[in-house]
């Protein structure tokens, strides 16, 4: 097992805390998945059915709340995206998620005008440059309470509305009735045509929020996390994450839940918490500074000595140690373990203090390796029971006793109490190669859809420790066959569910490496970041290297490998996501 962190964040400040996963290694092959949100005009899934919520019309707008501005002939939300804050963004449509740059709020200007404010930026919708020009495309930009910045709404049908700008006289319009993600927004004559119309629908009135959208993606997406090419990151200390331009760091999160309240609304950790992942830096820091701390240092990273923020990527793994409590462990004891109200309660409860130390950090969640695979084992995943109403009836009371049903939980608890961070599925199909219909089947019942996007691994552990006879003596380096079936393993899952996949605990062995302790060999650094154009059609939108345990070769032992072929990687410009 990794060992704990140390008492201060700045003993070590890369990413402490993993949880090694010898326990599990001959399961061998776990990849993982998931994301998408489900929202039509008007529409909202709740409890499994589909239900009318109540709308804003052309003069009844409240001004103290949000609204998701969504379009009558394409379906998609008013987005800023990849969550942009600077002055002249172009404003985009995306699938509707809820996140906060799909939220709008409408201030009074006067006269039956409003500015239209994006929650997330603070900056309001503009005609750019004053134009009064058709076809011209509409921006954000700070708030002037200019004439191009103020609109009036004139009544459509059903419900709908048209939004005038008081300046051009033009409305607003997706151009072409275009259906795709990202298309840009437009003002034209006011002709009254559906791709004119808007539904003002109540920020949360529709299940779900979060990351997704323009920066979380789907099969076809074109950014995430905001970016518009593949990600490169990884587990690390300061000294590498600011060697090369990497975009992320990734962290375990796990221990056994809090076993009362206290803990929570505690001023201060004491030393007998330590063992709690909320106390892991010590009894000078308040409970959770291990995530809060993550989250602000990972933002003050520098490349070549200019700033250059990084994102966190939390590996949420707890029900491994919630199936100790049960008395099983491993697979049996967690399956268990969801079946008791007493010991999900304390899970859930964790889980929510966690969400709420990362409150509106743009951050991503890869919920639970290896536990929907002991699930999926037990069957269809609606059958395997799980005391989620009782454990948290405020959050998931509308939801499933099953497996199902914390898994859609757990999606919908992301969204509300980390609303600008994305929740991933993992993806763990051990049987991928024999069954891969299955895969596909059972994270459609799990909900899949309702993810913001997918996680994988592709192995464990470097393959030159495989190697070995006292390992299983395994191969487990790739060569294009290999390569190509799993590749393709990724895209029928991202298009099954309409969610883009992260790879994550990709082994960082090389071929120069002598298979010592720390030093084993290995192919995939030099594979994927060979055949970027082969990653990003699989729909693999990044790319996370780390040791999956203490024995592995790191980012600090592998010669320097991945921090130079990353810096090559971003020198070149980056591969466009697909």
């Amino acid at each position: 097992m990794f060992p704990r962190p140390s008492t201060s964040p700045e003993a070590s400040p890369g990413g402490r805390a993993r949880r090694g996963r010898a326990s599990r290694s001959h399961r061998g092959r776990k990849l993982y998945q998931r994301r998408s949100f489900w929202a039509a005009v008007g529409l909202a899934v709740v409890g499994g059915s589909v239900v009318v919520v109540n709308t804003a019309s052309a003069g009844t707008v409240d001004t103290n709340s949000w609204y998701v501005l969504v379009n009558r002939s394409t379906g998609e939300a008013l987005d800023a995206p990849a969550y942009a804050s600077n002055d002249g963004a172009p404003l985009v449509q995306w699938s509707r998620n809820g996140g906060t740059n799909q939220q709008w709020k409408f201030i009074d200007s006067g006269d039956g005008n409003y500015r239209l404010q994006n929650r997330n930026s603070g900056k309001v919708l503009d005609d750019y440059n004053w134009s009064k020009t058709e076809g011209s495309e509409l921006v954000q930009w700070r708030d002037l309470n200019g004439a191009n910045q103020q609109f009036h709404m004139e009544k459509s049908s059903d419900g709908y509305v048209r939004l005038i700008n008081r300046f051009s006289g033009m409305a607003v319009e997706v151009p072409g009735g275009s259906k795709a993600d990202g298309s840009h927004i437009a003002q034209y004559h006011d002709w009254a045509g559906a791709q004119q119309q808007w539904q003002l629908v109540p920020a949360g009135s529709a299940s779900g929020t979060g990351n997704a959208g323009s920066s979380g993606g789907g099969s076809s997406t074109k950014t995430f996390m905001g970016s518009n090419t593949v990600l490169v990151g990884g587990m690390m200390n300061d000294n590498s994450a600011n060697a090369a331009p990497f975009d992320m760091r990734y962290a375990y999160v796990h221990s056994q839940p809090a076993p009362s309240s206290d803990y929570y609304s505690a001023s201060l950790c004491k030393a007998a918490w330590s063992s709690w992942w909320g106390c892991w830096s010590g009894e000078t820091t308040a409970p959770g500074f291990y995530v809060t701390w993550n989250d602000d240092h990972v933002t003050k990273t520098t490349y070549q000595g200019k700033p250059r923020p990084q994102k966190n990527f939390w590996t949420w793994y707890s029900l491994r140690d919630l199936g100790d409590l049960a008395g099983e462990a491993d697979g049996p004891g967690e399956v268990k373990a969801i079946n008791r109200a007493d010991l999900l309660t304390r899970y859930m409860n964790d889980y929510r203090f966690f969400l709420q130390k990362i409150g509106n950090s743009q951050d991503a969640i890869d919920i639970e390796p290896d536990f929907w695979g002991y699930v999926r084992s037990l069957g269809n995943p609606h059958q395997v029971a799980a005391q989620v109403k009782a454990a948290n009836p405020t959050d998931c009371g509308s939801q499933e006793n099953s497996a199902a049903g914390l898994a859609q939980c757990l999606i919908a608890m992301a969204h509300k109490y980390a609303p600008n961070t994305g929740a991933g599925f993992h993806l763990t199909c051990w049987d991928w190669q024999s069954n891969m219909q299955k895969c596909v089947n059972d994270y459609s019942d799990l909900g899949a859809k309702s993810a913001d996007f997918l996680v994988a691994d592709v192995v464990d552990r470097d393959a030159g420790w495989y190697a070995k006879p006292e390992n299983g003596g395994r191969d487990t380096f790739w060569n294009d066959q290999k390569a190509s079936a799993m590749m393709g393993w990724f895209k029928t899952m991202a298009e099954s569910v309409g969610k883009p996949v992260v790879l994550w605990q990709i082994p960082l062995g090389n071929m120069a490496q002598n298979n010592t302790f720390g030093h084993y060999k290995d192919d995939k650094v030099d594979w994927f970041l060979s055949h970027m154009d082969q990653v990003a059609n699989a729909h693999v939108a990044a790319l996370l290297f780390g040791p999956g345990q203490q024995e592995q070769t790191t980012v600090e032992s592998d010669g320097g490998n991945l921090i130079n072929k990353t810096t090559a990687y971003r020198n070149s410009g980056g591969t466009p996501l697909k």
